[in-house]
This record gives C-alpha cells, sequence and structure tokens, in this order.
C-alpha cells in the first residue's frame, strides 16, 4: 500500500511542480511526501528478515540521530555549515522539520539497499560517495526552492564544501548501524529505483531553475545505479 501511495503522491507532486506548481491550500504535501518517502525506503527494510522490532529500532534511531544533528547544526553551523529552515517543509520541532529525519531515513534506507557487497568498510566508502551524488542533485534545487536557505556563500552554487564532507562522513558512519548481509535481488532492484526516481525528480526540478549541472549529475547516477544492478546479475550468474 505504501508503495502505491508513495507512486501516486510522486507522480502527482512532480506533474504540478513542473507545470503550474503546488497550490497554497496543498503546500503541507511538501514535507508528507517525504514522510512517505521515508516509509517506502522502511518498507524495503523490514522485509530483510530481521525481526521487525530490530529494523524499526535502528529505523527510529537514526530519524532521531539525524534530526539532534540538524538541529546542532542549525544552531551553530556545525558541521554542514551555516544555514535554516523555512517553513516550506511543514511543522518543525525547534529548529528542524520533522520531514528532514525522513529525508535521512529514506535516502540513507534507499541506498544501503542497493549496495550489495557484504564488506562493512567498503560499503560505507559506497553509502557516502552515493550519499553525496544524492545531495549534489537534491541541495541546489532545494535550496534554490527555498527549503532552506544558505548563510555561507559555497562554490557549488551556493553551497559550502563542509555540507558534501560531512554528508559523505555521517552516511558512511550510519552504513555501520545496518546488519552485514546481502539484500534480496529484488530489494535490491526496488532500491535501486526508488532512488533513481527521487534523482530524477531533482534534476527535473533542477532545469526549472536552470540547474544544469545537478542534471547531469542525476543522469549519471540513475546510468551508474542500473549498471550496479547489470554487474550484479552477471556476478550471480557466474555463482551458480
Amino acid at each position: 500500500m505504501i508503495r502505491l501511495v508513495f507512486i501516486v503522491w510522486y507522480l502527482v507532486g512532480l506533474l504540478l511542480m513542473l507545470t503550474i506548481g503546488v497550490p497554497n491550500w496543498l503546500s503541507f504535501s511538501n514535507g508528507l511526501f517525504l514522510v512517505f518517502f521515508a516509509l517506502y525506503a522502511s518498507s524495503l527494510e523490514t522485509r530483510l528478515g530481521e525481526k521487525p522490532i530490530v529494523s524499526w529500532a535502528r529505523i527510529i534511531f537514526i530519524g532521531a540521530m539525524t534530526f539532534l544533528i540538524e538541529e546542532v547544526g542549525v544552531r551553530t553551523g556545525w558541521p554542514f555549515g551555516k544555514y535554516s529552515y523555512t517553513d516550506v517543509l511543514g511543522v518543525s520541532l525547534g529548529h528542524v522539520p520533522l520531514a528532514i529525519p525522513c529525508a535521512w531515513i529514506g535516502i540513507l534506507i534507499a541506498v544501503v539497499n542497493m549496495i550489495t557487497t557484504t564488506n562493512r568498510w567498503l560499503r560505507a566508502l559506497y553509502m557516502g560517495t552515493w550519499t553525496v551524488i544524492f545531495d549534489m542533485v537534491l541541495d541546489p534545487v532545494a535550496f534554490a526552492r527555498q527549503f532552506w536557505v544558505w548563510q555561507e556563500q559555497g562554490d557549488f552554487y551556493g553551497i559550502p564544501a563542509t555540507n558534501f564532507v560531512s554528508w559523505f562522513v555521517l552516511a558512511a558512519l550510519i552504513s555501520l548501524l545496518f546488519p552485514k548481509q546481502r539484500p534480496s535481488k529484488y530489494i535490491q532492484r526496488e532500491a535501486v529505483r526508488l532512488v533513481q526516481a527521487m534523482l530524477l525528480m531533482f534534476g527535473l526540478l533542477g532545469t526549472k531553475e536552470g540547474l544544469w549541472i545537478p542534471l547531469l549529475i542525476a543522469v549519471a547516477g540513475i546510468v551508474l545505479a542500473q549498471g550496479g544492478i547489470r554487474v550484479d546479475r552477471i556476478r550471480y550468474k557466474q555463482m551458480v
């Protein structure tokens, strides 16, 4: 059910944002979309064979931890840089919209289930790299659409390099919380499709803001993710 809800919300929202824009009476949908994103990604995580209480405890812990990191970040400028959130993403607790930890949950869980290596350190490297690729598409678009505002200007569409370094380090460390197991071919493929869909959405939205480099990064990420599926299929065939 959550997969269907996410797909419908995704398609309707993308169509509106690329054409007439989101009506004021639907403004709540910006944050709600990220909630659906997190729930869809979490539904993949809970199908890996662990006890549900273990999976959900990890998901909740990641949400709480990333919320606290974001709150510290807004208050102090560390570790991402100096920024603040607007009211576009809806209800906030403290200085951080509640949709933001949902975005972290969705991105991290989708990415970790794309990765099939069981080597924790190699997976951490992949996790950090993929989340930076994701953020180099997402962040310029979100900044342009005023989801949040950077108060110190950086070289990549006004975003400081410390933001991307922090994303890499945090994602790599958080990857160590996940079990050392290989996702099934079905879950990996669905995780890849989810990441590709999000890259496509933000890449297309970037074109409305004249953000062509993020679009190119999105296309490259989509192609790389698809290539990962093909490589794993070849490996699987060689094993059998």
